[in-house]
């Protein structure tokens, strides 16, 4: 999953821009190098700003990026969300197929998307993000009770989240034995705790009430707060899996900071207030959160050039370790 010249993803860029109306007198500029590639385009007349995502070739078909955009319509039509829709080109279509001739063999696609006002939530102002957290609990128990209401949530086409795909024999983002820093202990120590959750998901199932079509990325860098408003970014990892893994990925690399066991409380409470959790979905969290720091190894692994991932690995391995000793001494 190694990024090609990022040369390739400018050329792209300025290529995509002419699909707009907008084009000549707009400039991209680099927002964030991840899954996909961001820029921040700006209308130098107007001042109007919008975000254009392109693609890593083969993460995503045109399809399934349809599909992100039909379930995007539906959270702003249906729902009190606030979530950044997306720009019409001059032909019509939302995807677009851009090409470069120092890649001419590969697919690329673009899409452009309404800016939105806002900052990340910031963990190091504790009492804010708890605050925060209740919003997004909240905001969370929204979109899922959207998807359990809506008759076409399980007929997008969109990848799977389950054990298989995040830990098991077909990794999306590749293999957690692969992180940095690991060793023959550590390893064993993680292959055991892999093992124990994946027996205790196959216990709790995968129920039209405990899994369907999530966000999948809730984690602080995917939202925006502007006043006592939190908006949600980012929706190109959406697909079908457990609804509490909407969860454990909001405490995304903070998982085994102090502060962890108040944020998930106030999602608990912010949650409440719009769907119901059951007390076998409360029992599962520390599953779904240890599931979620291993598949957080295998893609600072395998991202290795995208752009948080130098700082986010520093003992990341190690303090994988000690929440996996914490979690095999209550669940083993």
């Amino acid at each position: 999953m190694a990024l090609e010249s990022i040369d390739i993803f400018n050329r792209l860029a300025n290529e995509a821009l002419k699909y707009y109306a907008m084009h000549e007198n707009s400039i991209a500029k680099i927002l964030q190098i991840s899954e996909n590639i961001t820029y921040l385009v700006t209308n130098l007349v107007t001042g109007e700003k919008n975000v254009m995502r392109i693609g890593r070739p083969g993460y995503h078909t045109k399809d399934e990026l349809d599909a992100e955009l039909i379930w995007l319509k539906e959270i702003k039509e249906n729902t009190p969300l606030v979530v950044a829709g997306a720009v019409k080109g001059m032909n019509g279509e939302y995807v677009h197929e851009v090409a470069c001739e120092l890649s001419p063999n590969k697919k690329y696609y673009c899409v452009m998307y309404e800016f939105l006002e806002g900052n990340a939530p910031s963990e190091d102002d504790e009492e804010n993000v708890i605050r925060q957290f209740i919003n997004l609990g909240e905001v969370t128990g929204y979109l899922h009770k959207q998807v359990k209401t809506w008759n076409n949530a399980s007929k997008l086409k969109r990848f799977i989240w389950d054990y298989d795909s995040m830990l098991g024999t077909n990794p999306r983002w590749g293999k957690w034995q692969n992180a940095a820093d690991i060793n023959t202990e550590i390893e064993k120590l993680l292959t055991r705790t892999s093992k124990t959750i994946n027996k205790r998901l196959i216990n709790y199932g995968k129920g039209k009430d405990k899994f369907g079509l999530i966000h999948a990325d809730l984690r602080l860098a995917n939202l925006l707060i502007e006043g006592e408003q939190m908006k949600v970014i980012d929706f190109d990892d959406c697909g079908y899996g457990w609804f509490m893994h909407d969860m454990a990925a909001s405490i995304s690399f903070i998982e085994d900071k102090p502060i962890a066991k108040e944020l998930i409380d106030s999602w608990i409470e912010g949650y409440s207030k719009v769907q119901k959790l059951q007390k076998e979905d409360i029992n599962e969290i520390d599953t779904f959160i240890m599931q979620r720091r291993l598949q957080l190894m295998a893609w600072l692994a395998s991202h290795h050039e995208s752009d948080p991932v130098i700082e986010l690995s520093k003992g990341f391995t190690e303090g994988t370790a000690v929440l996996a000793e914490k979690y095999l001494e209550k669940y083993a």
